[in-house]
């Protein structure tokens, strides 16, 4: 038994220092694209809301909310700002017209051709110590991880996105 309890302990160790260690790295990644796009004007939830709808197309507010990992009412508000400058547009889902569903315009592609370079020279500043095949891997076992609980899975508070909601585009193709 005492062979299991420090096992177990070891283990949980291992578990505090890798959700650190993740909290740590999505925190300097973050920052360091906040300050990118802040020497431009440009906000880091803003950047975040119009890249998920270039990357997955239409959402509805809660879907995109769930997919950029944001406070729904933020994600309202900030919406509001986004429509205002051209950038995303709100209508009804050509699938189902009871559904009303952001998608971003000709202005928001602009605006993530213009900012995405920004934000991968910041965020490549971070990963510098990564080599090409090391970054792979890290993405491949944080998709494994991150697709254990997917961002649909049901909440006390409602439904999440819809597994529409969570497929992944080919870069280019949104």
């Amino acid at each position: 038994m005492a062979n299991r309890s420090r096992r177990q302990e070891k283990v949980d160790r291992a578990t505090t220092e890798l959700v650190r260690l993740i909290g740590q790295t999505r925190r300097r990644l973050w920052i360091a694209a906040a300050r990118a796009l802040a020497a431009h004007g440009e906000s880091i939830v803003a950047w975040v809301l119009v890249s998920r709808l270039a990357e997955l197309g239409a959402l509805t507010q809660r879907e995109l909310a769930d997919a950029s990992a944001q406070h729904p009412a933020g994600v309202s508000r900030q919406l509001a700002e986004l429509v205002r400058r051209g950038l995303v547009a709100r209508g009804p889902d050509l699938a189902d017209r009871r559904r009303r569903v952001v998608r971003l315009t000709p202005a928001g592609q602009r605006f993530i051709g213009r900012t995405r370079p920004r934000v991968d020279r910041a965020t490549g500043s971070v990963l510098a110590s990564l080599g090409p095949g090391e970054r792979r891997v890290l993405t491949a076992l944080l998709r494994k991880v991150a697709a254990v609980e997917p961002l649909g899975a049901p909440r006390a508070r409602g439904p999440g996105p819809s597994p529409r909601a969570l497929r992944r585009r080919p870069p280019g193709s949104a």
